[in-house]
């Protein structure tokens, strides 16, 4: 079996390539939904809006496979055991097939009654089901290939998923901008996107195979090996940690829209999709970046001792916190403009809602350093409890405010809000370090608050700016935008300048100059 990447270089050339074909996905991403805009009714794309979530909900069949796969990987890939990683595919691609016919009956069966999530509802009910059928063949083809696309992740290798992805997503987009531009068609726009992921997780499976034939080749089997009884318990606890980690994701991140279809109508979910694009697209080009450390993180925590990894963990959290700023003065001072100039003003949402949802975009972005070393440590067991209330919590403070304090979207966006708050910034790293590490998190915390505290104020200081720079033109704009972000990024180092984290970020760039020189 081929030798694992460095793990420096594995999370640059992943976090490189993921950075370069988000960048590209993400335009071709928002060409697709200005056709929708423009070409097709609101209704239409409140519709696709509410799909994505209602089947959200039914991923939630893969049990936390995904998770499993990744976290049995990282040692015998390290150890190079070939005989250990050709067991664990055959169970993976097992579970996988049952998964793939699990989701397939649940979508029959939960297509004839859709409509019954649609506040006055424009579509006939038998088109709505046979549009949900279409959009859930995108989402079962990915179970064919999921178990390898796991594998090419845990050995350092992602950018090889990310260019495959790239390429058949590209083909995609620019399909479905054609389709609705020319011929006006939801329904072509849902067949491309079938066709595309179809094709597309075929050539993933079909490279993992010739790149690994040792691992996946049939000839190569050794069929009277069994998995340890501590690999198969590792599996179930991480299993069953997971599961419930997805609960609480799918009812934290899948219920927005189905809740405002419901009780809003189509309307109310197309605004809010526009935003959720916008904040949504960023927070996947971040994850995307970030989250191409994880298998690094869990090369790390099988190599590394506990003070080792809280420096890192520093690290990654400063950086983090300068995304985090970075991107948050840049939403705040501009995305009202945008959406305006982009959309119309049909599609604006209040301020009020708009400081909100970028409040909530800042925290959630804020966790992704404990999130991707929950992942890369394997501790999905110990978060069990912790998503399963953040769900419940979520759930009953956004049917309050939406019920109780007729607060519509706003009511949304503050009962993701406040679960967060309340529940994740403190669990999720106190995971880290209390079952992870075994250190005290209060170093963390403290540098959390501070970082949170500076990057709300920059981003609520930007979007007041933004007020101002709203008629005087697209020059001025972008002139006004630079200025507020290179502020609050010279603000945030002269407050970081005497840390060991500024140091060695600084470390950083004079290597990559020098190199760049030579």
């Amino acid at each position: 079996m081929k030798k694992p990447l460095n793990r420096t270089k594995a999370a640059s050339l992943n976090a490189v390539t993921m950075m370069a074909t988000q960048l590209i996905g993400l335009v071709l991403k928002f060409a697709v939904q200005t056709a929708f805009i423009h070409e097709l009714s609101q209704s239409y794309l409140g519709l696709n809006g509410l799909f994505a979530n209602v089947l959200s909900f039914l991923s939630f069949a893969d049990l936390g496979i995904g998770t499993a796969i990744t976290m049995a990987l990282y040692k015998p890939i390290a150890d190079g055991d070939t005989r250990e990683l050709q067991a664990l595919m055959q169970v993976f691609r097992k579970a996988y097939r049952y998964i793939s016919l699990v989701v397939t009956v649940a979508a029959v069966a939960l297509a004839p009654f859709i409509h019954f999530f649609i506040k006055d509802s424009v579509f006939p009910n038998w088109q709505i089901s046979a549009w949900f059928l279409l959009y859930a063949v995108s989402m079962v083809a990915t179970y064919f290939s999921a178990h390898k696309r796991s594998f090419i992740m845990a050995t350092q290798q992602g950018y090889l998923n990310t260019l495959n992805d790239f390429v058949f997503k590209s083909i995609q987009q620019v399909g479905q901008f054609v389709i609705i531009f020319v011929f006006h068609s939801f329904t072509g726009f849902l067949v491309m996107q079938g066709l595309m992921a179809i094709i597309g997780n075929w050539q993933l499976s079909h490279m993992t195979d010739r790149r690994y034939p040792e691992i996946f080749k049939k000839g190569h089997f050794d069929d009277d090996y069994a998995l340890p009884k501590d690999v198969t318990t590792g599996i179930k606890r991480n299993v069953i940690g997971a599961l419930s980690s997805k609960i609480g994701e799918i009812v934290v991140l899948g219920s927005d829209n189905l809740l405002l279809s419901a009780f809003l109508g189509l309307t109310a979910v197309a605004k809010y999709s526009n935003y959720m694009l916008i904040v949504q697209s960023l927070s996947s080009l971040i994850q995307q970046v970030l989250g191409s450390f994880v298998a690094s993180i869990g090369n790390l925590h099988v190599t590394s001792s506990a003070r080792w990894q809280e420096t890192v963990i520093y690290r990654l959290q400063y950086l983090n916190a300068l995304i985090n700023l970075f991107v948050t003065v840049g939403l705040g001072f501009g995305v009202n403009i945008f959406i305006h100039m982009w959309a119309g003003p049909n599609y604006l949402l209040s301020p009020l809602v708009v400081m909100m949802i970028i409040l909530n975009f800042s925290i959630m972005q804020s966790r992704f350093t404990p999130l991707n070393f929950i992942s890369g440590m394997g501790l999905y067991w110990e978060i069990r409890n912790k998503s399963v209330i953040e769900a419940i919590v979520n759930l009953v403070l956004s049917l309050g405010f939406i019920l109780i304090g007729h607060l519509c979207i706003l009511g949304v966006v503050l009962g993701t809000l406040c679960s967060n708050l309340i529940i994740n910034v403190v669990w999720e790293p106190l995971i880290v370090f209390h079952n992870g590490l075994h250190l005290s998190i209060k170093p963390y915390m403290v540098r959390f608050g501070c970082y949170q505290i500076f990057v709300t104020i920059m981003g609520i200081v930007a979007m007041l700016a933004g007020e101002h720079f709203s008629h005087i033109g697209f020059v001025a704009l972008i002139f006004g935008l630079i200025v507020a972000e290179l502020i609050a990024i010279a603000l945030f180092v002269l407050l970081t300048l005497k840390t060991k984290e500024f140091a060695y970020s600084m470390t950083i760039v004079k290597k990559q100059l020098q190199r760049f020189k030579h």
